[in-house]
């Protein structure tokens, strides 16, 4: 994995990268290769249209390519299995992939009412992973400060109204050398994000555009509220962590053969 600090050293580098990895052909069927979450080498589901990012799920563990990108970031650093981490996400097969390496891996849902919380928490059961649904809001987090030694959040940041917040809880709950991991949709030649919704005074969404609304995995459209650019780093330091890197995964036998961007920051 390769890290950069800014715009201009990207596209310093850009068409090279991007040439290697237009080299390497991603058959329909199944792709060849090791899960590096769970280990399995029986390789990756490549139904057409393949889909490099949210596709390309372990035929073992059921991980796509983009939760395999940050589980191998994360796993990368080699974190102790006493390492206590939070991930914003928990019925998930990303959830109960790392908790099997991080015990006391720790997870947490959004907006989600006690009834499905309860189908949640049976789901996870049957994979082994006993555990009740935590509600948990990241601008608002229960954990004390320096508690944590990781955090990892996929596509979520671009959800909340208030993200700058967000990175702030996590600079708190995280001790000094923890790491943050999150992925978002990023706009990689924009130097500045921008903001695309609001919550207005009443509560509803207000869109400054055509409005943009995600797929979930729990079944109805999430209102997006920012795409990202660049100076995503900035608001990290802003928030308190010494340093914030973009990074791209881009690992052919281990089923990434397109680059995931991730973002990597330390508190």
């Amino acid at each position: 994995m390769r890290a950069w600090r800014s715009l201009d050293e990207w596209r310093a580098q850009a068409a090279g990268i991007r040439a290697a990895e237009d080299a390497i052909a991603v058959p329909e069927g199944v792709l060849a290769g090791c899960c590096a979450l769970c280990g399995s080498p029986r390789g990756f589901a490549a139904q057409p249209p393949v889909d490099t990012r949210e596709g390309l799920r372990c035929l073992a563990c059921g991980c796509n390519a983009r939760q395999r990108a940050v589980a191998s970031a994360l796993l990368g650093g080699a974190p102790a299995p006493e390492a206590r981490v939070f991930l914003t996400e928990q019925a998930s097969a990303l959830f109960v992939a790392l908790r099997r390496r991080l015990p006391r891996l720790e997870g947490s849902e959004f907006g989600t009412p006690w009834l499905r919380r309860l189908r949640m928490a049976a789901w996870l059961a049957r994979r082994g992973v006993p555990a009740w649904i935590r509600q948990r809001d990241v601008t608002a987090l229960d954990f004390a400060d320096a508690t944590l030694d990781a955090v990892a959040s996929l596509d979520v940041l671009e959800h909340v109204p208030r993200h700058e917040a967000a990175l702030s809880e996590f600079a708190r709950v995280l001790r000094p050398g923890g790491v943050l991991l999150f992925t978002v949709p990023f706009y990689e030649d924009q130097p500045c994000g921008e903001t695309i919704a609001r919550v207005g005074p009443d509560g509803a969404v207000e869109f400054f555009g055509a409005p943009e609304y995600h797929g979930d995995p729990r079944g109805h459209g999430v209102p997006c509220f920012h795409h990202f650019g660049w100076d995503l780093l900035q608001m990290l330091r802003r928030s308190g962590f010494a340093d914030a890197a973009m990074v791209r995964a881009w690992q052919p036998e281990h089923g990434l053969p397109r680059g995931i961007w991730l973002v990597r920051a330390v508190r």
